[in-house]
């Protein structure tokens, strides 16, 4: 209390003033300024936008769709770089066409 003469744990008396050795650190408080507040602000918003983005980016439904087009890729690109008999170039890409569909129907959206 402000009217307090004596400390309540150690007795010592509060009216003396109490001297601090040169070359020692004054005590104070640090307060956080506007700025500093807005860096904190800032710092936060950024940390917590990138968590959520890696989360939502690792997802098994995300992953599940790009296996999808990178497989669908493979096959066209194998389709366009097949030199065999046509036939053989029709079933390929009639096999990719089927495998382009299961994604579709699996993962409700194109691959």
């Amino acid at each position: 209390m402000a009217e307090a003469i004596l400390c309540k744990h150690c007795q010592s008396d509060l009216r003396q003033k109490v001297r601090i050795p040169p070359g020692w650190p004054i005590p104070s408080e640090k307060k956080i300024g506007r700025v500093g507040m807005i860096i904190v602000g800032i710092t936060v918003a950024i940390t917590l936008y990138l968590a959520v983005g890696f989360y939502v980016s690792s997802t098994s439904q995300d992953k599940e769709s790009m296996q999808a087009r990178d497989a669908a890729e493979q096959c066209r690109e194998e389709v366009d770089s097949y030199s065999g008999p046509a036939i053989g170039k029709s079933i390929i890409a009639e096999v990719c066409r089927k495998l382009e569909d299961d994604f579709r129907k699996g993962l409700s959206q194109v691959p």
